[in-house]
């Protein structure tokens, strides 16, 4: 009898661990993210293009000839 218990209880027990094995997911690795450098001694002129467009706007209102 006390085989047969033991052995109910050893198949309950693994049978729990393989489903919780199977359960289980590992956590995904998390991407890097490198920031581009800035230029070494260059100028950045990005911040130019929208002063320019600001500048041709304000112009187009200023110069309005009606």
């Amino acid at each position: 009898m006390k085989f047969i218990v033991s052995t109910a209880t050893a198949l309950l027990l693994a049978g729990q661990a393989f489903a919780g094995a199977l359960v289980f997911e590992a956590p995904a690795e998390e991407e890097i993210v490198v920031a581009e450098p800035a230029p070494a001694g260059g100028f950045n002129a990005a911040w130019l293009i929208p002063v320019i467009g600001l500048a041709a706007v304000a112009y187009a209102i200023s110069n309005d000839d009606s």
